[in-house]
């Protein structure tokens, strides 16, 4: 058995518990322990709340955790907090989700229902995919980059580490999005985005700030 808890108490750590409840039912030996957030849940959550970074790495036994948190740069900053050796980093992947072949998938990422992934798709760590998502063919995604719910990556699309694609938008056919780059809801990003930019519109442009 698993004990298993999510960090990130919000809207998407309550998704990320759901997944983890439909893996229990499909057979998975998960014994989910609840929620880790620096900010205190208890009120919301109750005995569920099971405390803070300091707390997480302080804990004595083995535990996996499913990070929950949308943000790739946020993501990546509580990953280098948590120091505990006990602690290791589970993917969790909807039951929901739809795989065909030659899917690479690194530690910690999140794959939500009803992300379709075609073939020769290399995940790396610490990524998420949410709703619905589709992912074409020999995409590769870095670690920390996001993908929200409704995107679609046509075929050779490349995300470098901490990309966010907002939701709704659609990158076409070989296009490279930098690290650190981000494309809001839908866009259409027909060209590469460059390391730190914002790209917005149809076909997406880059915003100046």
């Amino acid at each position: 058995m698993t004990e298993i808890a999510v960090y990130g108490a919000g809207g998407f750590g309550r998704e990320v518990n759901l997944i983890i409840q439909q893996l229990i039912k499909k057979g998975y030996t998960y014994h989910f322990l609840g929620f880790f957030d620096d900010e205190d849940k208890s009120l919301e959550f109750g005995k569920s709340y099971l405390g803070d970074t300091e707390k997480l790495n302080n804990w004595d036994r083995p535990i996996s955790i499913a990070l929950a948190i949308g943000d790739g740069k946020t993501r990546k900053k509580v990953v280098e907090k948590i120091t505990n050796p006990y602690v290791e980093f589970s993917k969790v992947v909807s039951p929901y989700a739809i795989f065909n072949d030659l899917i690479k998938i690194g530690k910690g990422s999140i794959i939500c229902a009803g992300v379709n992934l075609t073939t020769n798709i290399e995940v790396g760590e610490f990524v998420v995919i949410n709703l619905n998502a589709t992912i074409g063919h020999d995409c590769q995604l870095s670690n920390f980059s996001s993908v929200m719910p409704g995107v679609n990556l046509a075929g050779d699309v490349k995300l470098k580490e901490c990309a966010f694609v907002g939701s709704g938008a659609n990158i076409l056919n070989g296009v490279e999005m930098a690290e650190n780059s981000v494309l809001g809801a839908g866009g259409v990003l027909t060209k590469n985005l460059q390391a730190h930019k914002t790209a917005k519109g149809v076909p997406a442009k880059i915003i100046e700030k």
